[in-house]
């Protein structure tokens, strides 16, 4: 199962970059998470024509999208329990907070930080945050495709923009 994995898009309407993002690295994914501040509603709708897109709640998105979408959300997929949320507070500790939200998880992605991060917790989950699609604060903007299959580690390809 592949899962595209993105965050912190910060776009009001969708534009020919993210429609470009879009078809090449996330239509054909099985599943679309986007791990918030997506920011506008028209955004939200664009990526929502993904047949399996789910997304969380980030500081910076726009009404209606604040308040109507969760903070926090879980999902199984491939026998993975996954959590997803946005985060908050200081970037260094948003990751640990993260994790800390979803004890049983085997897989938590965030954003927030609009830094890559790939890495176990010490609870022996894993941590994933895709960056910012188009804001990265280090290194490369882009997004994560997570590879998850039954009974085996997950794994992450990145994707460079």
């Amino acid at each position: 199962m592949i899962v595209a994995v993105i965050s912190d898009t910060h776009l009001e309407q969708p534009d020919r970059l993210l429609a470009a993002v879009f078809e090449r690295y996330c239509r054909d994914a099985d599943v679309l998470l986007h791990c918030g501040d997506c920011v506008g509603e028209q955004t939200w709708a664009f990526l929502n024509s993904h047949p399996r897109f789910h997304c969380v709640q980030g500081n910076c998105d726009l009404p209606p999208l604040r308040g109507a979408l969760p903070a926090l959300k879980e999902l199984e997929l491939e026998g993975f329990r996954l959590g997803m949320g946005h985060g908050w507070g200081p970037r260094s500790a948003v990751g640990d907070s993260m994790a800390g939200q979803f004890p049983a998880a085997d897989i938590v992605c965030y954003g927030h930080t609009h830094i890559r991060d790939w890495r176990r917790t010490r609870g022996g989950g894993w941590l994933l945050n895709p960056g910012s699609l188009f804001w990265p604060r280090s290194g490369d903007g882009g997004l994560a495709r997570l590879v998850l299959h039954r009974g085996q580690p997950p794994e992450v390809e990145w994707v460079t923009l």
